[in-house]
């Protein structure tokens, strides 16, 4: 199977600029140059996307391509041990595979980079990476299309002297001075920069400009033949110029597989390695961001794809990227978490962290009561249920809906936000209600929480509850304090609220035990000021005179 269709190589990085410059064109593999011919932009249309995804035109961005800080030294390091937790005995895996670096001064291509006797893998991709301007997610897919060394469990150190398949032309045997690790880490790094013929270079690489239609062979057998190929960007140059064929319609339908006898996988892998692993050429997937996107099953994961870059600066250093179906947050304190359907819808409509509830602190969990589902977050947590949307609770209303058994409890599901005013709060749930003040946070349920929810709530005449739903009283009857009167219920006469002047006459004559019983109905404004009617009898009072008569049950 051809593996790469080996690139075009340069005289050797160790070289002085100068000396590079004109060695240049003796390295070039024929065969490479041969394969771009120019065609008239004008005349040419750009190649659609094939159904895999794969775009022939732009490979990758070079927003993505040349992005160097989408993963951490630390980052790359539990990237290449999640691919490989155990290796062969007997074998050095990727993870544990150290080599001896050099220092290299700056050029027009990388940074300078300090060498050291004895440095991992992980720490060489990402100083090279750094140094030299290339993501490290392009140098990781690189040598696993080239070598396999990212998933490998039990590598011949072969494939670590040419992991990059840097100097490995397909028409001729690889150039030795560019055996080992990272020789060909670096000496890839630089070379893909080098294709852009940067400023202080020449103008060499030219056969497949960006901006220009290029014939791009399928296959070093020039009787496979070619098509036109619009580089709409320079990594997607850079990537011909390191392997110079285009997959066939026959390597692409074969996913990582075999097509036939004109098919070449380098530039295929590269697309497949890269979308499995990271998401998007277009949009990479950064950080610890990744690390979650992977755990989650990848592109098979219910978020899709990335439609936007990995983005930082959000409340206390965090970052987020987002996705067809939602998106990932990231904090140094709660880790990376997905947050998406109406429970994302929610949290945006709230102010996403910088809101009330801060940073998802789990994931979405599900198989609550009636099919619903809930998100924890900092301070507080988002609850959904088909019938009832997604609501957030937090702070001592939450507190006290969980003592009551949260959904499962006699509240049910919050069916509101929280309402603040003037000191006080209330939420309203499926069973009733929680009301809060400086005295605490109490459930009102059943038909107390019902009335008091008719009465407008904490925003009504009673205020919020200052106590919690009491039972035992008289027939057995039941009340709760709020912070401007009560509400008591009983079998027989129903729940009504009680307050001023009214409810003061009513609790110095005994309340429902007196002779007045159980008030049977609501508060009356009337022009001359209130009535209430009870068990045994009607409670007038008189504003003018601030005084209650009763007028017995007749």
């Amino acid at each position: 199977m051809l593996q790469s269709g080996r690139r075009i190589t340069l005289t050797t990085f160790f070289a002085a600029v100068a000396v590079l410059v004109t060695a240049i064109g003796s390295l070039t593999s024929v065969s490479a140059a041969q394969a771009a011919t120019p065609q008239s932009v004008s005349t040419v249309a750009a190649v659609a996307a094939a159904p895999s995804g794969f775009n022939p035109s732009q490979i990758i961005t070079d927003q993505a391509f040349f992005n160097s800080g989408t993963m951490t030294e630390a980052q790359i390091q539990s990237f290449l041990e999640a691919k490989v937790p155990t290796c062969r005995a007997g074998y050095t895996c990727l993870k544990d595979w150290y080599d001896t670096s050099r220092t290299t001064s700056a050029d027009a291509m990388c940074g300078a980079y300090s060498g050291g006797m004895r440095e991992r893998a992980s720490r060489i991709i990402f100083k090279v990476a750094q140094a030299c301007g290339i993501n490290p997610q392009v140098i990781l897919v690189t040598l696993q299309k080239e070598q396999g060394l990212v998933n490998h469990t039990w590598p011949s150190d072969w494939r670590y002297r040419i992991a990059m398949g840097q100097g490995c032309p397909d028409t001729a045997a690889c150039d030795t001075r560019y055996y080992g690790f990272f020789n060909q880490v670096y000496g890839a790094a630089w070379q893909l920069k080098r294709y852009a013929n940067p400023p202080g270079t020449s103008k060499y690489f030219t056969w497949y400009a960006p901006g220009q239609t290029w014939n791009v062979r399928f296959n070093p057998n020039v009787s496979c033949g070619s098509s036109p190929v619009y580089i709409a960007n320079q990594a997607t140059a850079d990537l011909y110029y390191y392997t110079p064929y285009q997959p066939n319609a026959a390597a692409l339908r074969a996913g990582y597989g075999e097509g036939d006898s004109c098919s070449a996988y380098g530039n295929r892998n590269f697309f497949n390695y890269f979308t499995d692993w990271f998401g998007s050429t277009s949009q990479p997937i950064g950080g610890a961001i990744l690390a979650r996107w992977t755990e989650l099953g990848g592109r098979a994961n219910p978020l899709g794809a990335p439609t936007g870059p990995y983005t930082c600066g959000t409340k206390n250093g965090g970052c987020y990227q987002n996705f067809q179906f939602g998106a990932i947050s990231w904090s140094p304190t709660t880790g990376a978490w997905e947050t998406y359907g109406d429970i994302r819808a929610r949290w945006s409509r709230i102010g996403f962290e910088g809101g009330v509830l801060g940073y998802p602190i789990g994931a979405p969990t599900c198989g609550t009561k009636d099919g619903g589902c809930y998100q924890n977050f900092q301070l507080g947590a988002i609850s959904w249920s088909p019938s009832t949307g997604a609501w957030e609770t937090y702070g001592s209303i939450r507190g006290a809906w969980r003592d009551s058994g949260f959904e499962g409890g006699p509240l049910g599901y919050p069916t509101a936000a929280p309402v603040n005013a003037d000191g006080r709060a209330s939420q309203a749930f499926q069973g009733g209600a929680i009301g809060w003040t400086s005295a605490g946070a109490f459930p009102v349920t059943g038909d107390i929480g019902r009335r008091w929810n008719a009465i407008s709530g904490a925003d009504g005449a009673l205020g919020a509850p200052t106590g919690p739903y009491t039972c035992g009283t008289k027939n057995g009857g039941c009340y709760q304090n709020f912070q401007f009167g009560a509400i008591s219920w009983s079998p027989t006469t129903g729940a009504w609220e009680t307050y001023g002047a009214i409810r003061t006459y009513w609790r110095q004559n005994g309340f429902e035990r007196g002779t007045l019983g159980y008030p049977t109905g609501a508060v009356t404004t009337t022009g001359t000021g209130r009535t209430q009617t009870f068990q045994g009898g009607t409670a007038i009072w008189d504003s003018a005179t601030d005084s209650v008569t009763v007028t017995p049950r007749g």
